[in-house]
């Protein structure tokens, strides 16, 4: 396999620079015997002869100088990259590729990503923004940040905050503000297009009290962002994470309605590859992540 005979090739490259064995070795910190050793097994696997040797000089062949042409970037374009992968411990740099929902990174990733910029300017952020949950090993994914329960993997899983899913309408509400959850049914709601669409809803509180009502499903969007959109212009009530809405509210863009009551409880968590020997610009961003969230 010419995969085995790379090493060769780089060493032939450079006795067919020095013209020497001996200075060959030298140059590459090997005894000279090693060095003709590594170019016979080259010649003997290509079946002709690299150079023609005596007692006083070293002469490239015609096959040799064929080699070398194409060869000859071999141990250069190695010590470059070698070279560029350590100036990453000594900078940070390169780049990282983010996994998280519309609202996350809209409202919660967004600044820790600029903060993130300002200290680090040269590292660069492939972000890939979707409902979906993604394949982190297969789409070569560096973090995901992802709420609800998490399959079982060899990813490292790491509570970032709890959040509660409630419900909200538009800050320019028209209606009255309802006081138990039977009243919910005579309003419009909004749906997310491609989720299992409920008839109905079951709501709990912090007493253990549990409420189910119809459903009177009216609008619907095909993403996060212009469902809460809908939401937010009046178009019905909908439910939302509280990490997002509470923000939203302290705008003046929505209103929580029954905020004794929710609908679920859900963990959001920071996800990541169990990776030994991980870049250091993801270690630093990972830890910034952690630290703004247990502010939160």
């Amino acid at each position: 396999m010419l995969l085995n005979y790379l090493k060769p090739m780089a060493i032939f490259t450079v006795v067919a620079e020095t013209g020497s064995f001996t200075l060959a070795g030298k140059r590459l910190g090997m005894p000279r015997g090693k060095v003709s050793e590594q170019v016979t097994r080259l010649e003997d696997y290509l079946g002709t002869k690299l150079f023609i040797r005596s007692t006083r000089q070293v002469n490239i062949t015609a096959e040799g100088s064929a080699l070398y042409q194409h060869a000859k970037q071999l141990l250069p374009a190695a010590v470059a990259g070698h070279d560029e992968v350590k100036s990453f411990a000594q900078e940070v740099k390169g780049q990282i590729r983010i996994t998280t929902t519309h609202d996350f990174y809209e409202y919660q990733l967004m600044p820790i990503l600029s903060a993130f910029h300002n200290k680090y300017p040269k590292v660069q952020f492939d972000v890939l923004i979707t409902e979906e949950r993604l394949s982190i090993i297969d789409e070569s994914i560096d973090i995901a940040i992802r709420s609800g329960d998490l399959p079982d993997s060899s990813l490292i899983s790491f509570p970032l905050v709890k959040t509660d899913i409630k419900l909200y309408a538009g800050a320019n509400w028209e209606h009255f503000l309802p006081t138990c959850p039977q009243q919910l049914s005579q309003f419009d709601w909004v749906s997310v297009a491609g989720n299992d669409q409920m008839d109905t809803l079951t709501l709990h509180n912090s007493q253990g009290e549990q409420e189910s009502f119809m459903l009177n499903h009216q609008h619907k969007a095909n993403s996060i962002a212009s469902y809460r959109h809908l939401i937010e212009q009046g178009f019905g009530i909908g439910v939302m994470a509280t990490l997002t809405a509470d923000q939203l509210v302290a705008q003046g863009k929505l209103i929580p309605l029954l905020p004794d009551w929710y609908v679920s409880r859900t963990q959001v968590s920071l996800l990541y590859p169990a990776r030994l020997n991980m870049a250091n610009r993801t270690r630093l961003l990972i830890e910034d992540i952690k630290a703004a969230m247990s502010r939160q």
